[in-house]
């Protein structure tokens, strides 16, 4: 096959740009935060273009992907933010005392507590959207308002009256976690333990939960994370690779689940959970504690600062092992690729392109790849297997 000096300056350029866009995970973007040191940064929220995320020195927000921040905290009585929600033009902030509402994006924040029980302490923990309908996780249960958002309504009938940290919605069901998982189908008239393959209540945590697809994911405290495929009847665990089982924050974009830990950092899974990577390059903070998808970005918030991905580089995360070889033919190809294994159990195929977007993924029934649809020009063909991955550069003709 012969090359212009073009193609090959072509072909060179495209190689640098991909290797840096794969290379290039995580970077701070801290500017104008709070002291790093001991600061938690445990929630976002997103309203149009602004990015929020909650501190235990306040609310910051950041309008240019969090290259700077700026505080938007008057009224803020408590600057403890447990977690940050929005339903239009509406930013609420749970707190160490309450809940607070702000129509300014931040500039001003009202107390909305009435209603709210604080016989077993006034943290709230969490916050979840439901159409106009917004929950909140306490001491003391979980309670329920809805427009204007100045009163709240018990809705803990089925519940433990103990602490809730997460909500997730898949369908018609919402869950709750805390101390066990319960799931409502009437917007918290009453609620059902979910106790099938979960540990029981007093020997559980649940802090995250994730929605991918059909499959609803929780992650446990110190078990590491759960998946159920039916609604929540039933669950089991899905930690292979994941080596912190201190899961305490979930996220799903795509077909990329990642997992959080409380001290080894971020955990990317492309197959449901099946197995797990770390994916911490940059990361230099590895207590994590919350995640958020913006725009092209994903962002971590840890308990040394802010962090972000593009998702493309996230998505690709490396996974090299010298053991196993790969190769891939033709390769220039036009039509179809023949992919071969030195290690059995090939489990599926992605190929990006060089701007780290996922262009095709489909399962390894066979080793024949059709790829005639692809424009012409670089790609990387990432194949997974049992517990590993391995990319190679290809040209498609």
């Amino acid at each position: 096959m012969k090359y212009t000096m073009k193609r090959i300056t072509i072909l060179l350029l495209a190689l640098i740009v991909f290797n840096n866009k794969v290379n290039a995970q995580w970077t701070a973007v801290n500017t104008g935060l709070p002291y790093l040191g001991t600061n938690e940064f445990e929630c976002f929220a997103v309203i149009g273009t602004d990015l929020f995320v909650g501190t235990g020195s306040g609310v910051y927000v950041s309008s240019n992907n969090g290259t700077s921040w700026s505080a938007v905290n008057s009224g803020l009585t408590n600057t403890d933010i447990e977690t940050l929600a929005s339903i239009g033009s509406n930013l609420f902030a749970g707190t160490g005392n309450g809940i607070f509402k702000s129509v300014d994006n931040g500039t001003s924040w009202t107390s909305i507590s009435t209603g709210l029980n604080t016989s077993n302490g006034t943290s709230v923990y969490s916050l979840f959207a439901s159409g106009n309908n917004l929950f909140a996780g306490t001491e003391a249960g979980v309670f329920i308002s809805g427009p204007p958002y100045t009163s709240w309504t018990s809705v803990n009938t089925g519940l433990q009256l103990v602490d809730f940290y997460s909500f997730t919605q898949i369908g018609t069901y919402i869950f709750s976690g805390g101390l066990g998982v319960y799931r409502t189908s009437n917007n918290g008239t009453n609620w059902t333990e979910m106790t099938s393959g979960l540990p029981s209540m007093f020997n559980s945590d649940f802090e995250s939960f994730a929605v991918l697809g059909s499959n609803v994911f929780a992650g446990d405290l110190s078990l590491g994370v759960f998946k159920s495929t039916d609604n929540g009847s039933t669950w089991s665990a899905v930690n292979s690779g994941l080596t912190d089982l201190n899961t305490q924050a979930l996220a799903a974009n795509g077909t990329n689940l990642y997992a959080g830990g409380l001290n080894g950092g971020v955990f990317l899974s492309a197959n449901n959970g099946t197995s797990w990577t770390p994916m911490n390059t940059g990361l230099t903070n590895l207590q994590v504690l919350s995640f958020q998808i913006y725009g092209t970005y994903l962002y971590v918030g840890t308990r040394g600062g802010v962090f972000r991905s593009p998702m493309g580089s996230a998505g690709i995360n490396q996974i090299q092992n010298d053991n196993i070889a790969i190769n891939i033919s033709p390769n220039p190809c036009n039509k179809a690729l023949q992919i071969t294994c030195t290690e059995s159990g090939m489990k599926y195929v992605e190929i990006y392109n060089i701007l780290g977007e996922r262009v095709l993924q489909k399962e390894l029934n066979n080793q024949i790849i059709d790829i005639s649809t692809l424009k012409k020009g670089m790609y990387i063909v990432k194949v997974t297997g049992n517990e590993w991955a391995i990319e190679k550069k290809i040209f498609k003709e």
